[in-house]
């Protein structure tokens, strides 16, 4: 396994708060309030990895309605969607990190998804 390197999430986060900007064409707005949201909470460095279990997390505990860490309800209009709503967004992530990471980090991320996408499909 090849060993990353930290990026600052401080431009990727400021890139998500305003994902509508740099995303365009997404396939709606709750994209962008899911840009929003994953914003308030990515750890300052992340790893490929680190950041698709970002969004992995950030999904669960918007499903559930609990955030994760706190265990206090989370406040938001992104709470109480069908989960194949979650799933649609689960797809955006290879767009999102396209949208606002450098072209390796977000390689990175596409094959990480693309990997648990074929794990899962395996485990069927």
């Amino acid at each position: 396994m090849v060993e990353e390197k930290a990026l600052s999430m401080k431009e990727a986060k400021e890139k998500l708060a305003e994902l509508k900007k740099h995303m365009p064409k997404a396939s709606g707005e709750i994209v962008y309030k899911f840009g929003r949201f994953l914003a308030e909470r990515l750890n300052p460095q992340l790893v490929p990895q680190g950041f698709v279990m970002a969004c992995e997390l950030a999904l669960y505990d918007l499903q559930e309605g609990i955030d994760g860490y706190s265990n206090q309800p989370i406040q938001s209009s992104l709470v109480g969607y069908p989960p194949m709503i979650y799933g649609l967004l689960r797809m955006e992530i290879p767009r999102i990190a396209e949208a606002i990471f450098p072209e390796d980090f977000a390689t990175s991320v596409k094959t990480i998804f693309e990997e648990i996408k074929a794990t899962m499909r395996e485990k069927k």
